[in-house]
């Protein structure tokens, strides 16, 4: 076997000392987007929930483009596209500033132009913004923004039948302030100029736009009054109301002739496309009505006096286009009477105006003209009995009424048989995190909580070599939140759910225990932050942490409380506001990983506290944030204590709930004494998450509106970390404390994993060398048991997530680019020669792996060819020698042993 001598012909990376002159700041201007472009991600999941829709579209000819293609907007996790319907689909929209979707369009006589409103137009609180309108003449394969950039929420888009150049935009405009782009838009020359043809105010926004394509200058338009703010939401208006224009938008008419007035919620709007004249409309009615006797009877036997109810979901139809409205349903029909704000839509047959659909917790359905009423409340009896619920979009084919999209909370349904049955696409990797969490297991397990779809625990990697929907295990349920797991025992996972659901699984045995902390008799009411924040302390696994109003403290795995003094601001008002919203909460919670009992915390109402003896005394930190720069009363959305440092702390501030979108990040050297803002490099985006490594102090890593950033040196600047992201907005963060993962929760697009290794050992130092090969990580040979089997399902139709390759990672910075390839020459202890691998040169960090096997011998080669493997080696000790150019640089590194799974 070839031998090779570890003598002096290798170099082992000499120190180069800094001159006095040359500062980290001046070596890190290298380091930019394309330098960390290596640290690739891999996307697990769970796809099989799917997430949030906002709408669809689908080309109207030529007939296979109809049958096969169609686009979906999603919520938070872009657009997506198949041609093969629904067999395999591909994301369209990735590379914008912001991928949250409220509308997408079609133009009827030219179907390669698509048109994209950015924002969703949901209303509800964790609603993302967007940045206007975006067009592609190629099918999708280009954007341009077309500006509108304003509106931030974009509830419809309508095209012109006949004249792709002429557009409609419904504009809800900002969502928790006033401003003046909102209204009906219009261009006339495919989006070079804008007039802003409808505009009531400057907090009345337009959430529904139809056109009559027999006669395009006919237009309806849903204008909708609401306000949000972060601690009250009001449904609904006087200004709230539906108007038509006959001429193109020129003026426009408030109808009335039967429709509701007084405080109006959101209005849903649809033609009928056989005879224009018929139009539906349903209506969130928020004024008061007198109860009916059975209501009155059901007060009485409570003790009260009988209570006004709202109205209600309402469904009107006019048959003469809108000079004269009937209500179609009865009293006891809420028709869309869940979150309104955030749902109601209606559509009607293209073939049949008696068959009227309303999007709300199910579909609900009519099929005379609204009279009755199936599938109002959950469960569906009707139609699409076997879907998710929180219904927000359906499509109906007008050629064929049969075939049907529905785009939930829970993805892409399609029926071709109008909801007897119906198909689900889970296939398109989107899902909404909350919060995230890991075990010590070996391969980890990654816990988080998702909008709408519970708590998951989802492997590293898989028994079969690579993670799919069976992989993927609920642990707990409503909204999952946050998911911590004892980092000593693994048996013991915490869990929350919205509003104060406290859970403790004992994974061993399958059950699950309620801690929900309950408030002594004769007081209120705990207050819990929608995501009720969860920490385990770092000294003693069986103490954890939660938030209310106060700061609580188990001592025994959740089975009771202790408390601080009230942290928030008790504003009476803002506790009192409506909307299914509490406020004056705490969101986040850190102990010092260093020394017991030093535990800040965060409010959504501003406030950060510290104690430093265990929550006998507290120091408020607010004033002397806002003295950096953190506005006073901003919610909290993350608050760090330091694994190095017991003085040192980060704290993020959030503005996306008043519409600010800076970045607020702090940093204490001296226990809050003293506060810097460290924003330089970051987008203008609101952050969610910040975390320091436990092994490089001066590595940092940020999640923010538009995705990961990282700093190398504490915050002086920062860099967004990209590489095969999309973006997406990041709520969580953190590094696997043993396997140097960094472990990354979207809000959109699911789990994201990278190996950080090198960033730990990065520092000016390293970035002096003209080559520097960094540590190797120890390795596991992980053995896969298919044993041949058939076990994939077959076809394109199924998702699923590569493990991590079963490799040795060997990591190496290059000063400069280098016009030959690097060469890494694997050996054993005795130099014995065991495989040579070629690797990139670019500038920057590099990467190459071994896949822990000798060289296929020559008789392997003459039988396979390129598929010859040589045998794995032994576990133990070996050497990477990385040579550049005519000068060597050698690692020592371990292979620990192999590992299985279970057979099961």
């Amino acid at each position: 076997m070839k031998k090779l001598k570890l003598t002096g012909r290798f170099i082992l990376a000499l120190c180069v000392l800094l001159s006095t002159s040359l500062t980290f700041a001046e070596i890190n201007k290298q380091i930019d987007r394309e330098f960390l472009k290596k640290f690739t991600y891999r996307n697990l999941g769970p796809f099989r929930s799917g997430a949030w829709i906002s709408d669809f579209a689908v080309p109207e000819y030529p007939d296979k483009a109809h049958l096969y293609t169609f686009y979906v907007a999603t919520r938070n996790g872009g657009l997506w596209k198949t041609t093969n319907n629904g067999t395999t689909f591909k994301p369209i929209f990735d590379d914008e500033d912001i991928i949250s979707i409220g509308d997408v369009a079609l133009a009827p006589s030219r179907p390669e132009i698509v048109w994209l409103g950015t924002g969703e137009a949901a209303n509800a609180r964790s609603s993302y913004w967007g940045d206007g309108v975006y067009k592609s003449t190629d099918a999708g394969k280009a954007w341009q923004n077309m500006g509108l950039k304003d509106s931030h929420h974009i509830g419809r888009i309508v095209i012109h039948p006949e004249n792709p150049d002429i557009v409609y935009v419904a504009a809800m405009g900002h969502l928790f302030s006033r401003n003046k782009m909102r209204g009906v838009f219009k261009t006339e020359d495919g989006g070079k100029s804008w007039s802003k043809v409808l505009y009531i105010s400057d907090e009345v926004g337009v959430i529904d736009v139809a056109i009559n394509r027999d006669n395009p200058d006919i237009l309806y338009a849903a204008a909708y009054e609401k306000q949000r703010l972060p601690w009250h939401f009001e449904a609904g208006g006087a200004g709230s109301a539906i108007y038509k224009t006959n001429d193109a938008g020129k003026t426009w008419a408030k109808l009335s002739g039967g429709l509701p007035s007084g405080k109006i919620g959101r209005i849903g709007i649809d033609i009928f496309r056989n005879n224009p004249d018929i139009v539906y409309a349903v209506v969130e009615n928020t004024n008061k009505r007198k109860p009916t006797e059975k209501e009155a009877e059901q007060d009485r036997r409570r003790g009260l006096k009988p209570q006004d109810r709202l109205i209600g979901g309402e469904v009107y139809r006019t048959e003469d286009a809108g000079k004269t409205w009937t209500k179609m349903n009865s009293i006891k029909d809420n028709v869309g009477g869940k979150a309104a704000y955030s749902f109601c839509q209606i559509r009607v047959d293209p073939n049949n105006d008696q068959n009227v659909y309303v999007t709300s917790i199910c579909v609900a359905n009519s099929q005379d003209g609204g009279r009755t009423w199936h599938d109002i409340d959950w469960p569906p009896q009707k139609m699409f009995t076997l879907s998710f619920g929180d219904v927000r979009t359906l499509w109906i084919d007008p050629q064929n009424s049969d075939r049907m999209l529905m785009g939930s909370d829970g993805g892409v349904h399609v029926t071709y048989d109008r909801g007897k049955t119906c198909d689900y696409y889970d296939n398109i990797p989107i899902a909404q995190y909350y919060a995230i969490g890991v075990d010590m297991e070996d391969p980890y397990n990654v816990y988080g909580g998702l909008q709408c779809h519970e708590s998951w625990k989802i492997p590293s990697n898989s028994w079969s070599g690579s993670i799919t929907l069976e992989d993927c295990v609920t642990v707990g349920s409503g909204d999952g939140m946050y998911n911590q797991v004892d980092p000593k025992n693994s048996r013991w996972l915490y869990n929350t759910s919205q509003f104060g659901g406290h859970h403790r699984v004992d994974q061993k045995l399958g059950i699950r225990t309620n801690i929900v902390p309950q408030r002594e008799e004769g007081k209120a009411p705990y207050r819990f932050n929608w995501c009720p924040p969860l920490h385990i302390s770092p000294h003693n696994s069986e103490v954890i942490y939660t938030g209310t109003q106060f700061l609580l403290r188990s001592m025994h795995r959740g089975d009771n409380w202790q408390i601080s003094p009230d942290l928030t601001t008790d504003d009476a008002v803002k506790i009192a506001g409506k909307g299914h919203i509490q406020y004056c909460t705490i969101t986040t919670i850190s102990e010092s990983p260093i020394t017991p009992g030093i535990i800040w915390a965060g409010t959504d109402d501003g406030k950060v506290w510290l104690t430093r003896d265990g929550g006998a005394d507290w120091l408020d930190m607010t004033q002397k944030i806002a003295g950096a720069g953190g506005p006073e009363n901003y919610w909290v959305s993350r608050v760090f204590a330091s694994s190095h440092d017991t003085g040192t702390a980060y704290v993020t501030k959030s503005g996306y709930r008043r519409d600010d979108f800076r970045p607020f990040v702090f940093k204490t050297k001296d226990y809050g004494k003293n506060w810097v803002s460290i924003t330089a490099g970051l987008s203008e985006k609101p952050v969610n998450v910040i975390i320091e490594d436990r092994k490089n102090p001066e590595l940092l890593f940020l999640g923010n509106d538009k995705g990961v950033f990282v700093s190398l040196d504490a915050g002086e600047k920062w860099v967004y970390m990209r590489s095969n992201m999309p973006t997406v907005a990041v709520h969580d963060l953190l590094v696997h404390p043993r396997e140097n993962d960094l472990v990354v929760g979207s809000y959109g697009r699911g789990l994201f994993i990278t190996d950080i290794t090198p960033l730990q050992e990065l520092n000016a130092r390293v970035l002096t060398e003209e080559v520097y090969l960094f540590n190797i990580e120890p390795g596991v040979q992980r053995l896969a048991h298919t044993y041949g089997g058939n076990y994939n399902l077959y076809g394109d139709r199924h998702h699923s997530v590569p493990n991590e390759p079963n490799a040795i990672v060997i990591n190496y910075y290059l000063k400069e680019k280098k016009a030959e390839k690097a060469k890494i020459t694997i050996m054993d202890p005795y130099g014995s020669v065991l495989q040579e691998l070629n690797g990139d040169s670019a500038a920057g960090i590099n990467r190459a792996l071994w896949n822990m096997r000798q060289k296929p011998t020559a008789k392997q080669k003459s039988r396979i060819g390129r598929w010859a493997r040589g045998p794995l080696v032994e576990p133990g000790e070996y050497v990477a020698v990385l040579k550049v150019r005519d000068k060597e640089y050698a690692k020592r590194f371990k292979i620990k042993g192999r590992a299985g799974w279970e057979v099961k």
